[in-house]
């Protein structure tokens, strides 16, 4: 079971007094990412000085979720998992088809010996491509906050940056348990679960587990273990509250039919009185005498 353990692969639960002594990047120590690989549905603009007459190729394009980028009259180039210069790069290629290379800047005349020269397709100056919406890369703000779900990344957020753009700690939230997953790259191992201490951060200041948020990260905020508990009681009693007050409605109707004296059972009750012939029925009603204006007689 040991050798098991060993060779496993295990969630890396860092404690917080060695987080400082580790190069986990965070608010003041902060790392630039890596080149930015483009997928859907990031936004980037292309620009190709002087195309065809009548057909310019200029503006936004969305990268679709088949990878693609539409260049109208010019078709389709796939550009997901590619940077902005591997996409320059295939789209001048592409163009190839339509345009000639002096255009694309793939040829240069040197001025004094009249050669041609050979550009390569990623230093021309006659294509432009750039990013304008960054929107694959996101993180995920969880839990007891007021408006969790994902958001973009820009590679500047923090810990107390996600916390904030989410709405804040609802009072619910636990100040106390609160969580940064954040997953393994694939065919690595592994995840790390990194503790976020945000009475620190926000009443001392404490930058140190005020983390530099990565694409992918998970930012869980736990529910105060005392609602949790009160929840966790109110879904027992649930059941037995609906049961008890069924059976308060059906005595509280029971007696209110018997008030009005109409049995369960809908028919009349007597009343120990008659309207009429009360002779025949052997059940007397009393006689009250009125006289009037008369004495005995």
């Amino acid at each position: 079971m040991a050798i098991v353990l060993a060779t496993g692969c295990q969630t890396v639960r860092t404690p917080e007094e060695d987080i400082a002594k580790r190069n986990i990047p965070r608010e003041f120590t902060k790392v630039s990412m890596p080149d930015y690989v483009v997928e859907p549905p990031d936004i980037i603009v292309v620009e190709v000085l002087e195309a065809l007459p009548g057909r310019p190729i200029t503006g936004e394009r969305l990268v679709k979720p088949d990878g693609k980028i539409s260049l109208g009259f010019y078709g389709e180039v796939y550009v997901a998992g590619l940077t902005t210069t591997e996409i320059k790069e295939k789209i001048i290629l592409h163009l190839r088809e339509y345009i000639t290379d002096e255009v694309l800047g793939l040829v240069s005349v040197d001025i004094k010996t009249g050669e041609a020269k050979t550009i390569p397709p990623a230093e021309s100056n006659r294509v432009f491509v750039d990013i304008t919406s960054f929107n694959s890369k996101v993180y995920y703000v969880q839990g007891d906050v007021g408006v969790p779900g994902r958001l973009p990344i820009t590679g500047n957020e923090t810990v107390l940056d996600a916390i904030n753009y989410a709405g804040g700690l609802i009072p619910t939230a636990s100040h106390n348990n609160i969580r940064l997953v954040r997953p393994a790259p694939p065919g690595a191992c592994c995840e790390q679960l990194l503790p976020v201490n945000y009475a620190a951060i926000v009443n001392a200041g404490d930058s140190t587990t005020n983390y530099q948020l990565m694409p992918g990260d998970r930012l869980v905020v736990y529910r105060d273990p005392i609602v949790r508990t009160t929840v966790f009681l109110d879904r027992i009693a649930a059941p037995f509250n609906s049961v008890l007050n069924s059976m308060l409605q059906y005595a509280f109707t029971a007696r209110s039919v018997k008030a009005i004296g109409v049995s369960i059972n809908g028919t009349n009750t007597s009343t120990g009185t008659t309207t009429g012939g009360g002779a025949a029925n052997g059940v007397t009603t009393p006689a009250t005498s009125l006289n009037i204006g008369g004495g005995a007689r």
